[in-house]
């Protein structure tokens, strides 16, 4: 297998290192979107020099939806244009 690491590598790596995990929510106010509250998970490396956030919805909910669009527009501001087309 070179290249690759077997599962159960892993999942001997993965008992040993000490992982922090901390669960709350956030309730963000997104100026295209307006708020969203989202559950937020943040996952802290041993020496906590780390973190990593992780945002979700709960599926079939407004906040759902609101994330959703979110990923398809980006930064792409919505509304009119404020610039004028030259003629």
């Amino acid at each position: 297998m070179s290249g690759q690491v077997s599962s159960t590598a892993v999942e001997r790596f993965w008992r040993r290192v000490l992982v922090g995990c901390y669960t709350n929510r956030k309730r963000i106010l997104h100026p295209q979107v307006g708020v969203i509250s989202l559950h937020c998970r943040t996952l802290v490396d041993p020496d906590q020099a780390q973190s990593l956030l992780v945002f979700t919805a709960t599926p079939g909910t407004e906040d759902h939806d609101k994330l959703r669009l979110l990923s398809v527009i980006g930064s792409q501001r919505l509304g009119a244009s404020t610039t004028a087309a030259s003629g």
